[in-house]
């Protein structure tokens, strides 16, 4: 096989680190690359979270559509802040209800 073929069928891996995992596995496929999380059997879809680390390195170069493993850190509670708040509000006292006069009162 000549050097033209060669690198016609090899890839140069990407530097995935710090990315969205979604958007890291979509930039790894355009460049030929199979993105996978360390246990590819397991139950969670490589979908969610930031890029902490890769294997290999990013400059390998790699056959067309060989696997990167990629391990990622959940990126948050996707539902918004639920932090509690400090210091809690005061409590109000209980404020008995003000009944209005009767107009026959009199």
């Amino acid at each position: 096989m000549s050097d033209d073929q060669e690198s016609d069928r090899s890839v140069v891996v990407p530097n995935f680190h710090g990315r969205q995992a979604l958007d890291a596995w979509l930039s790894g496929h355009d460049a030929g690359l199979l993105l996978q999380g360390p246990d590819p059997d397991g139950p969670h879809p490589l979908l969610h979270g930031i890029v902490v680390a890769q294997r290999p390195v990013a400059g390998t170069r790699l056959g067309r559509w060989d696997t990167v493993t990629v391990w990622v850190r959940d990126a948050g509670e996707p539902a918004g802040v639920r932090e509690p708040r400090r210091p809690r509000p005061d409590r109000l006292p209980a404020v008995k209800a003000i009944e209005p006069e009767s107009a026959g009162d009199e």
